[in-house]
Parts: C-alpha cells; sequence; structure tokens
C-alpha cells in the first residue's frame, strides 16, 4: 500500500516538472500551456497531494527544470512498478501528456520536439 501511495505521489510531481519543463522550452509558458497543465493538475489532485507540486510550480523560474531531471525521475517512477506492462503504460501516458503540453499553444518548437525524442530515447 505504502508503495502505491509513493507511486500516486511521484506521478503527480513527475507530470509537473514534465509540463513545466517542455512548455517552458520555447522561451514562451504561454497562457494555454499553463491552463492545459493547471488543469492536469487539477485532476491528478483528486487522487494524492499536490503541496510538492504547486511548490515545483512557484519555484520553476529559479531552479529551472532540466531534461536530465526529467528523465531521472521518470526512470525512478518506472522502478516503482513491477511489471513491465506497467513501465510501457506509464511511458506511453506520459508520451502522449507531453505531445498534448506542446501542442497547448497551437506550435510544436524544434527545441520541444528534440526534447520529447531524447526523452523517449533514453527511456528505451
Amino acid at each position: 500500500m505504502e508503495q502505491n501511495f509513493q507511486a500516486i505521489e511521484q506521478t503527480i510531481r513527475l507530470v509537473a516538472k514534465t509540463g513545466l519543463f517542455f512548455a517552458s522550452l520555447d522561451g514562451d509558458y504561454s497562457q494555454g500551456e499553463r491552463n492545459f497543465i493547471d488543469n492536469y493538475k487539477n485532476r491528478l489532485a483528486q487522487v494524492g497531494p499536490v503541496s510538492d507540486v504547486q511548490q515545483t510550480f512557484d519555484t520553476i523560474w529559479d531552479h529551472p527544470i532540466t531534461l536530465q531531471e526529467v528523465i531521472n525521475d521518470t526512470r525512478a517512477l518506472l522502478d516503482l512498478l513491477p511489471t513491465a506492462g506497467d513501465k510501457q503504460a506509464v511511458v506511453a501516458t506520459l508520451a502522449h501528456y507531453i505531445q498534448q503540453v506542446i501542442w497547448a499553444d497551437g506550435n510544436e518548437h524544434p527545441a520541444e520536439r528534440d526534447a520529447a525524442i531524447a526523452w523517449l530515447n533514453a527511456l528505451a
């Protein structure tokens, strides 16, 4: 049970960090991106705590998130999951989420596309 709670908590933090990283890659954290991530965070808040997540949002400009940090956090979450199927499902869901964040402002910046490919390749 404790491991499930830990996985949920890590998932919420990872989604926030991943969204903020990709949304800010083009140098413009647009209102559309902000709204998309806030809505996603609010839906996740229904299943777990978000106080750490809010702190991540509040400090993003003081402590920029790196691609390596997102990759490391993704790997840490995957290590908590018991089966290869669970891991594949999480990677597929995060990949879909990343694409939604990238396109939330109506544009795919080359840096966003390159980072998404690098993220996926790092987890392969």
